[in-house]
């Protein structure tokens, strides 16, 4: 082998050790919505979340469906987006939904926020249909506040309120100071 050749065999061989030390020329792209989940770096993330709790007698509690949710542990609140809750609260079941809502790190509040409804079903009673942007459900108070203007339709009346508190157990509420109450005539088809 003479000079050359060993000139070439190096040249060669040394642009090889480069190019293997050099970063892969193909990077994997993710997903824009999954991009923006990592980015936000959450201890854990699920999709098509079902969650059923029950209470110490074993009935079934409170229901929850989310599109997805975001953990992020004891650093912040979690996120859910699309939640849709079932509260048992005999004699009354309960369905909230929102489209966001968070949950706070030590489990026991839920916010929900945007395009808010809760509706209050019992069985031989009118239904109420709360709405409103926004809505807090302490979980061991079971007691539900919004501060913020709230709709209460209940039968033939329509209430609407600047704020909102409210006891799913009892069923007793108020909705703030400033309340104007609207009733539906009945229709002589009624």
């Amino acid at each position: 082998m003479n000079g050359w050749s060993r000139l070439i065999l190096i040249a060669a061989s040394a642009f090889v050790l480069i190019l293997g030390l050099s970063e892969p020329m193909t990077k994997t792209t993710l997903d824009r919505a999954l991009k923006e989940i990592t980015d936000k770096r959450p201890d854990a993330f699920m999709e098509g979340v079902y969650q059923r709790q029950f209470n110490q007698s074993g009935q079934l509690d409170t229901t929850l469906i989310a599109t997805s949710l975001l953990d992020f542990g004891n650093r912040a609140n979690a996120e859910i987006m699309n939640p849709a809750l079932w509260l048992e609260r005999p004699p009354a079941t309960w369905h909230i939904k929102g489209d966001h809502g968070e949950l706070t790190v030590d489990r026991n509040r839920l916010y929900l926020t945007k395009n808010v409804i809760a509706n209050r079903f019992e069985e031989g009673r009118d239904p109420w249909r709360l709405s409103g942007e926004t809505l807090q459900w302490d979980q061991i108070t079971d007691l539900v506040t919004a501060k913020t203007t709230t709709s209460l339709v209940q039968g033939r009346s329509q209430s609407v309120g600047d704020k909102l508190v409210m006891n799913l157990n009892t069923n007793e509420y108020t909705l703030g100071d400033k309340v104007r109450t609207q009733w539906r005539n009945a229709t002589s088809s009624q």
